[in-house]
């Protein structure tokens, strides 16, 4: 029996037409904020490799290239294709994202529309943003913790998610 060993090559992804359109708008948004200067979490050379893909990270770390912080408030998810309307629990957000606890499941990769409602520090903040459901995980009887990756965001929006994380 002889040794043969599997040569593996990665192709960096081409820029356009790869993924989803709401993850085509974000990338593009990140090379538009870049472009300009913007100080932001994922304009940070530390935070990825290349626009759109994270950093590499080892096994049981954290995968988001943003900071989470913890809020306290409600979400509703508005699906694009369907029209589901529900709600949901805020647990935590970075500037990429939300993690939102709700009694029912939705399909992976569906876009929506997340309408957020946070009461902190003696304010209220409300923005809505698009977003596409990444990941949802069975929250030990309390329902289910969904992950959203925010995809284009106005800066109405970035303005008042900078408030919420600082």
């Amino acid at each position: 029996m002889t040794d043969e060993t599997l040569a593996v090559s990665v192709v960096p992804s081409p820029p356009g037409g790869v993924g989803s359109a709401a993850g085509q708008a974000y990338r593009e948004q990140l090379v538009r904020e870049k472009a300009t200067g913007a100080a932001t979490a994922e304009t940070d050379p530390g935070a990825a490799t290349d626009i759109g893909r994270p950093a590499p990270f080892n096994r049981g770390s954290d995968a988001r290239a943003a900071e989470r912080k913890k809020v306290s408030g409600r979400a509703r998810i508005v699906v694009m294709v369907g029209g589901a309307d529900v709600s949901g629990k805020l647990i935590d957000m970075s500037s990429t994202g939300a993690c939102i606890l709700m009694d029912d499941m939705l399909p992976v990769k569906k876009v929506c529309t997340l309408e957020c409602d946070i009461f902190q520090n003696g304010t209220r903040h409300v923005f809505s943003v698009q977003a596409v459901l990444v990941y949802g995980v069975l929250a030990r009887g309390h329902g289910f913790k969904v992950g959203f990756q925010f995809g284009p965001r106005s800066p109405a929006a970035l303005k008042t998610i900078a408030a919420i994380l600082n």
